[in-house]
């Protein structure tokens, strides 16, 4: 019989929980490709060395690094609308965009988010 009631409300929180993310979460819609540029190279000359791309969609700032080093570099002009995803235990809304099958680029909100969020990928070029 306890063990049952132990059960009970364990359920009962994880449905509460379940609940208050989703009242939590918000949409936000990942830039279209042709929003991104490219912002310049942070750490030039170092091991650390990225090219910085950042975005504006609907007034949300987005921003995004590829290291210097890595084989795969976006091309701008045939990069494609990829793949949105969301980890709401950690809170964070990524997109992911792509030339041909190679994800190239990840952006994320500029600004950390304080809630649960919902990326919801974009319409295309």
């Amino acid at each position: 019989m306890r063990m049952t009631k132990i059960c009970s409300y364990a359920f009962a929180m994880t449905a509460l929980l379940a609940f208050s993310g989703a009242v939590a979460a918000s949409d936000q819609a990942c830039p279209a490709p042709s929003a991104i540029k490219q912002a310049g190279v942070s750490d030039a000359g170092t091991q650390q060395e990225e090219t910085n791309y950042v975005a504006t969609e609907n007034g949300k700032a987005w921003k995004g690094s590829v290291s210097a080093y890595d084989d795969q570099k976006p091309d701008l002009k045939k990069l494609g609308a990829g793949k949105a995803t969301t980890d709401n235990a950690k809170s964070l809304v990524a997109c992911d965009y792509y030339n041909g099958t190679v994800a190239t680029l990840r952006l994320t909100p500029d600004a950390p988010s304080t809630s649960a969020a919902k990326a919801v990928a974009p319409a295309g070029k």
